[in-house]
């Protein structure tokens, strides 16, 4: 009589075989859905504060940048930025809701949108793109220049993933406090992590550069992408809600393909087990 092998390992193998392949699926899908509850809420906080009080918190941004230009050192961006006590007083500038977000950044050829929050600590670049202190507030003006970076490939959120898809004339914009800020890709570099010199500002000039690490999965070097302000293009309106749907709806395909697969195959193992035992 032949032994009969359980077919339990077989199911665990398919069963575990169906968490690890959901996981980065579900997971970004999670995050994007924080993502998009934290924009949600810095947009309720913009419409429901005065008019004259925005303009208080323009006022103390473009007095901190003022400050800040007059600054020559600069840390490298995925150093942590953890707050000393005479810093303080930058959490308390573009925080209208305590929770650390200052707007927000659309990257309309990469399909990115994302909160912006004060700093550039680990948990910070899972989540949102983090303003680097000691370098200008995204608000603009002239002889300004913000660093704004993002973690690249991480499993669990599209981040800055894509950021090396972008080329010169690509339009990104930022949503700061009740204004949009338009900017134009002019200059693409990768340097070294301890090179700053390209993150420095400019007399006169009004720049955003988005900092990522490259290669992928290697991380040894940085991928500058700098924006110089531009003001609106022509019929330019940035609309996400179609592709937001086609990207679900391919996601919503994919989890469902691997579950069913998942379920057709236990269901043929089950059957051909009941037949061996008949």
């Amino acid at each position: 009589m032949k032994k009969k092998r359980s077919i339990l390992p077989i199911i665990l193998l398919l069963i575990v075989s169906l968490v690890c392949g959901l996981y980065p699926l579900i997971s970004n899908l999670q995050h994007k859905q924080l993502q998009k509850q934290m924009i949600s809420n810095y947009q309720s906080a913009v419409e429901e504060t005065a008019p004259q009080d925005l303009e208080k918190e323009w006022d103390k941004a473009r007095e901190y940048n003022r400050h800040i230009a007059k600054q020559t050192k600069l840390k490298e961006p995925f150093a942590g930025s953890k707050m000393q006590q005479s810093d303080r007083s930058y959490e308390n500038i573009l925080n209208l809701n305590g929770d650390g977000v200052m707007g927000y950044i659309e990257i309309p050829k990469i399909e990115v949108k994302l909160p912006i929050v004060h700093g550039t600590d680990d948990e910070d670049l899972e989540r949102a793109a983090g303003h680097l202190p000691k370098t200008s507030f995204p608000v603009g003006g002239t002889s300004s220049h913000s660093v704004l970076s993002a973690h690249r490939g991480l499993p669990s959120a599209k981040l800055f993933t894509d950021l090396d898809q972008l080329e010169e004339n690509d339009i990104f914009l930022l949503h700061i406090l009740d204004k949009e800020l338009y900017y134009r890709v002019a200059q693409i570099k990768v340097v070294e992590p301890e090179n700053t010199e390209d993150l420095r500002i400019v007399k006169g000039k009004d720049y955003v550069t988005l900092v990522t690490c490259t290669p992928y999965a290697v991380n040894s070097h940085r991928l500058l992408v700098r924006g110089e302000r531009t003001t609106e293009p022509p019929n330019y309106d940035v609309k996400f809600s179609f592709i937001d749907f086609l990207r679900l709806h391919f996601y919503g395909v994919t989890i469902g393909t691997i579950a069913l697969g998942s379920i057709i195959a236990i269901a043929v193992i089950l059957n051909k087990t009941h037949d061996r035992k008949s």
